[in-house]
């Protein structure tokens, strides 16, 4: 009965240590299948990883050398009339064979909404007298006539409040960096900056890249209706005129039905038929119909062209 026991125990012993080798087996066999797929995964991450940035590399280096066509063919563009419609900015593609890529450029003339960073006198806290009017019909169309003042505050470059305005000491007195700062004034909201249904936001109507003036052949009927003097109905005029052939003087104002002429002399300092500001949208698309889209802001520099913004998308 002893050694019968004593064998029962060794055998049973005996298949434990095999069940346990076995189970340690398994447990290695699976921690090296996970293993593997966890390093495939992060392998095709990392795979994805480095063709973005590759790609990315790749939409910059060729949007670079086309920026530099970019600023040739504004520099030999006639600056009798700046015009979306005008076929010098149609737009124009780029191949490279090296890399593979195409790549679509458009200029858009800018100049065309109120100009935010322009709205000052240089002292920095006087508001131009021509854009007095403007401003105040610009936040009754947002539905926000009580930022009108407050906002002037945040951006000018002193500490006394204006009547219907007010001071705080962690307002900006500078110039915008991006309109979206301005939701750092108190009662402004999201939809005040970007519209709602029914209502212009303030995205449509006023711009960082201006140089003072707005371009009566870019600028929207929303944005001309703010102007001294007009409405929505001259400001259809103007874009029907414009349709047929780009304004390039204040002489051709006078081809604009009902425009009045009476009006002339508050806009003299405000109105421009040509931009000195052009946005140039670079569309880099690769074999596989992947592609980028980045956006670039240029400014006239006496002779020259220089890149103020570049933004991917």
């Amino acid at each position: 009965m002893r050694t019968g026991c004593l064998r029962n125990s060794f055998l049973w012993t005996e298949r434990r240590r095999k069940g346990m080798i076995l189970l340690s087996v398994l447990l290695v066999s699976l921690f090296l299948v996970s293993a593997s797929i966890g390093f495939a995964v992060f392998a095709r991450r990392t795979l994805r990883r480095f063709d973005r940035e590759e790609r990315s590399f790749s939409a910059r280096m060729t949007t670079d050398v086309v920026l530099e066509s970019a600023k040739l063919l504004l520099t030999l563009c006639p600056d009798d009339a700046h015009s979306p419609g005008d076929e010098f900015f149609a737009p124009r593609n780029f191949f490279f064979p090296d890399v593979n890529v195409h790549v679509r450029l458009s200029l858009v003339p800018l100049n065309d909404k109120i100009p935010i960073n322009n709205l000052f006198l240089p002292d920095g806290k006087t508001l131009r007298t021509e854009l007095a009017g403007p401003w105040a019909k610009l936040w009754k169309e947002a539905g926000a006539e009580y930022l009108e003042n407050i906002v002037l505050d945040f951006l000018d470059k002193d500490g006394d409040p204006r009547l219907g305005g007010n001071e705080d000491p962690f307002f900006l007195n500078r110039s915008l960096y991006s309109l979206r700062e301005l939701l750092l004034v108190p009662g402004m909201r999201p939809e005040i900056l970007s519209g709602s249904i029914g209502r212009p936001g303030l995205e449509a109507m006023a711009s960082l890249f201006s140089s003072g003036k707005i371009n009566f052949n870019t600028a929207t009927p929303l944005v001309l209706s703010l102007l001294d003097g007009l409405d929505m109905s001259v400001a259809l005029d103007i874009e029907r005129t414009r349709e047929r052939k780009p304004l390039s003087s204040i002489g051709d104002l006078s081809r604009i039905p009902f425009f009045p002429s009476s009006s002339i002399p508050r806009l003299m300092n405000i109105i421009a038929f040509t931009s000195d500001w052009f946005e140039a949208v670079s569309e880099v698309f690769f074999p596989d119909g992947d592609s980028r889209v980045i956006k670039v802001i240029l400014r006239k520099n006496t002779s020259s062209w220089e890149t103020v913004r570049w933004e991917e998308l």
